[in-house]
């Protein structure tokens, strides 16, 4: 297995995620992330829901994401972010009290109306969504779960999954 290296690049947003990284584990090593999961009290059904359900797993979600392209740090943040929004479910929805409306394993809102329902509830659809809508995977800042921090007690299985597959699935 080879360890994922986080490095506060050019972009603001990898340095954002590279610092919320650091302030989660209190300055330890990535590998230390599995510590915080299991101090934050683990994952619970977020990941696996009890009798199986729609939901995807981590490999899953991590695998239709790096077909559409994300890798390394973004790739990641991609997997915890998709967990913290849906549990993983690709039928997910949610009205926003603006009217608009959150769908699928990103919950990608309908503001983004290049991308169709039928495109959001479709996992490996979403996940090119997702990809375009994050730039590459370097701005994860449309995602309010990501905007407050929800994704970080999804870092250790999603960085297990990529450290596990060496970034690509």
């Amino acid at each position: 297995m080879n360890p994922i290296v986080l490095r506060a690049a050019a972009s603001p947003s990898t340095a954002r995620t590279v610092a919320k990284i650091g302030a989660a584990l209190g300055g330890l090593f990535v590998a230390g992330i599995v510590a915080l999961a299991s101090a934050l009290g683990g994952l619970g059904s977020a990941v696996v829901p009890p009798g199986g359900g729609p939901d995807l797993t981590v490999a899953q979600i991590g695998t239709v994401a790096a077909a559409a392209g994300f890798s390394g740090s973004g790739l990641v943040m991609a997997i915890a972010v998709a967990l913290a929004e849906s549990g993983g479910n690709p039928t997910a929805t949610n009205l926003d009290s603006n009217g608009t409306v959150d769908r699928g394993v990103w919950q990608i809102n309908s503001v983004h109306a290049e991308y169709f329902a039928s495109c959001d509830y479709k996992p490996s659809c979403a996940a090119s969504a997702a990809f375009s809508i994050s730039a590459g995977g370097t701005n994860l800042g449309a995602w309010v779960t990501y905007q407050h921090g929800a994704e970080i007690p999804f870092l250790p299985v999603a960085v297990s999954f990529v450290e596990g597959t060496g970034g690509s699935s």
